[in-house]
């Protein structure tokens, strides 16, 4: 009887402790820049809900994203490992990612921790089945228009159709440039040639959409989301909750209720300030203005008379001010709720997104507008109320705040495969912002080379650009070399790039070691050495002195890795007199494999070689995908029939009278 009552006295001991774990209910909107933030340089956006949060927790306003896009951001956020340590930058499925399909999610993390996972809308990018104890609604854009008969639900209003005639007409993701009030009723005129009958309204989620008035019509894809969000708040749980809601406005198309657009009168709007100067001074590859972005700015700006900028940045301020009063609807829930003293409130964005700053319209910079994100952290116990943090943080540190705050496993991979997060916890901060804490101390954001626009060019695609925010700093590194350098001090609209200033480069190396050491990371392992290699044919000579190995003789030979690789990245710098002279490749145990350069000279001068100069080398194999790298360039990028099995490195020498010196030899497993 006694062993009896031990028992039942432990399971109640349980349930108390898992009554008393916070709750949290995490708020992510989709495509939202620092309006929240109420930033000088930008119109200003009443959001009087945010504000709530505000005052009752701790907004971190240099907080940034660690990739200006959706996919990348989010699963890097949701995994807690930076983009460039699992090799996704672009728009790649996480759940095919060598990394990220053996790690252990932020969602799985808390229920091994006791906790029950709700999600709703937009959380993870692409589709969130399975991935929640329980979903609500999935995100959608839309309404969308309709012609009557196409299967593509993305299809852009009708009346705005003349935004695509002359240099427009080959812009991507059509679908993605309207605007306007949800009261200008898509009118999609009969085509009978193409076999078109004309639809005239709204539709959603492949559905039908009504909307007669503002008051009445059918709800949006978020107030669904927040409704339902609502409702998990005010459940019996049995478990602390955790609950994840996307919302997918301000996403494009900035398409939101009459009455949202009222609340900013066109005449009341100022663009925001351009120096005309500006682009002059940027890094090549960031101010390409054939990037999305620029085309975006120039799509609309080029139709004079139409006002269409100001009429955009309209339409993205009733964005923000709907999306305001979503996060209205579950805060009021919450408050009003029973657990309302035991819940931690999350709320932040994907990334930024510049709204013509820069003459650039989209996501995907590593300017100012791009990263920067608004993020508030309220109802932790002990915390701030109403303070405000200026420390470079980013998104990275959400997952290491989670599994303090709710005493989840703090390296949830240490038993599978090894990688730990690369964030830090926020809680130090939220207890005194201005103290000092483990973090570094800037924010690094990754850019892929790769653009919406430039299908066949890649300035560096898995190997792009990074920038660095500290407190007062920006730094960039592009993958060609360009830099910029900002002082926000000054120049907090990042006009004037300080890179080339001899006054400033004492500033700019330290950062750019700083940019460095976050972007390479701890997983490399050096192959700088003669033990690692083998020659497995040849009788040529190899030496090694000062970090150097030099491969010469009249014969050409072959050095074979010691070890064996199945997914992984190789970097080193050759220096040849001919590009001819020397190859690196990769064989698996079946004989596939790649070999680089690909076709002599023609792949060098495709890539740059510099002859008699070093140069960098970069192969990354990963499933069954060959990338290849010379000068930072992307020389072929391939998917081959099978996946590459375990196989050895090769550097092969081509023999003659010159030679072939290797540095900085050095490999990561994937």
């Amino acid at each position: 009887m006694n062993y009896l009552f031990v028992f039942f006295f432990l399971a109640a001991s349980l349930v108390v402790n898992h009554a008393s774990q916070p709750n949290v209910v995490f708020i992510i909107v989709d495509d939202l820049n620092d309006m929240p933030l109420q930033p000088g340089g930008k119109p200003l956006v009443s959001t009087p809900h945010i504000d709530r949060l505000k005052a009752s927790g701790v907004t971190f306003t240099n907080a940034h994203t660690n990739d200006p896009l959706c996919a990348p951001s989010r699963a890097s956020m949701l995994f807690g490992l930076y983009p460039q340590t699992t090799g996704l930058y672009w728009f790649e499925d996480w759940k095919e990612n060598g990394i990220l399909k053996d790690s252990v999610s932020l969602h799985d993390n808390l229920r091994q921790g006791g906790y029950s996972v709700f999600g709703t809308g937009k959380v993870y990018h692409g589709g969130q089945n399975g991935l929640f104890d329980e979903f609500g609604y999935f995100g959608d854009v839309g309404p969308w228009p309709w012609d009557g008969q196409s299967e593509n639900y993305r299809l852009p209003h009708p009346q705005q159709l003349y935004l695509y005639e002359g240099p427009d007409a080959d812009i991507d993701y059509k679908w993605e440039h309207v605007f306007g009030p949800l009261s200008d009723i898509p009118v999609w005129p009969a085509d009978q040639s193409k076999g078109i009958p004309g639809y005239t309204g709204w539709r959603l989620f492949g559905e039908p959409w009504k909307y007669n008035s503002d008051e009445d019509r059918d709800r949006m894809a978020d107030e669904l989301g927040a409704a339902w969000s609502a409702e998990i708040i005010n459940r019996d749980h049995d478990r602390p909750f955790a609950l994840f809601t996307g919302l997918i406005r301000t996403h494009t198309p900035l398409y939101a209720p009459q009455e949202y657009f009222d609340r900013f009168p066109l005449d009341s709007i100022e663009l925001p300030d351009i120096d005309p100067d500006d682009l002059d001074d940027v890094a090549s590859a960031l101010g390409n203005e054939a990037l999305y972005g620029f085309r975006r700015y120039k799509m609309l700006a080029r139709h004079e008379g139409k006002d269409l900028l100001r009429r955009w940045l309209q339409a993205y301020m009733a964005c923000v001010s709907f999306v305001d009063d979503q996060v209205g609807t579950i805060l009021d829930a919450l408050e009003a709720s029973s657990v309302a003293d035991n819940t931690v409130v999350f709320f932040t964005s994907d990334h930024g997104f510049h709204v013509g700053e820069k003459e650039f319209l989209y996501k995907g910079s590593i300017w100012e507008p791009s990263t920067r994100i608004p993020l508030i952290i309220a109802g932790v116990e002990g915390s701030r109320k109403g303070a405000v943090c200026r420390k470079p943080v980013s998104l990275i540190d959400i997952y290491p705040t989670f599994n303090e705050l709710f005493d989840l496993v703090k390296q949830p991979n240490e038993g599978g495969n090894g990688y730990s997060l690369e964030g830090y916890s926020l809680v130090p901060l939220l207890k005194d912002p201005d103290q000092s804490w483990d973090g570094p101390e800037v924010a690094i954001t990754a850019l892929p080379g790769k653009d919406h626009m430039l299908h066949t060019v890649y300035e560096g695609s898995l190997f792009p650009h990074f920038s660095v925010r500290g407190e007062r700093w920006r730094y960039s590194l592009a993958s060609d070399g360009g830099e910029e350098l900002y002082d926000h001090l000054r120049d907090p609209f990042e006009w004037k790039n300080l890179a080339d200033e001899p006054e400033f480069s004492i500033i700019k190396k330290a950062l750019k070691e700083q940019l460095i050491e976050l972007r390479d990371g701890t997983r490399w392992t050096s192959l700088n050495t003669m033990g690692s290699w083998r020659m497995p044919s040849g009788n040529g000579e190899i030496r090694y002195h000062g970090g150097v190995l030099r491969l010469s003789g009249n014969q050409a030979f072959e050095l074979g890795s010691v070890g064996r690789y199945e997914n992984f990245e190789i970097e080193l710098e050759v220096k040849a007199d001919r590009a001819g002279d020397f190859r690196l490749a990769y064989r698996g145990a079946s004989g596939d494999g790649v070999s680089i350069p690909a076709s002599g000279t023609d792949a060098a001068r495709h890539a740059r070689f510099q002859a008699g100069e070093w140069n960098r080398y970069r192969l990354r194999i990963h499933s069954d995908r060959h990338q290849v790298w010379i000068n930072n360039r992307v020389v072929s990028d391939s998917v081959r029939q099978s996946a590459a099995p375990s196989g050895a490195i090769g550097l092969l020498y081509g023999g003659g009278d010159g030679s072939v010196q290797l540095r900085n030899v050095r490999i990561r497993t994937l």
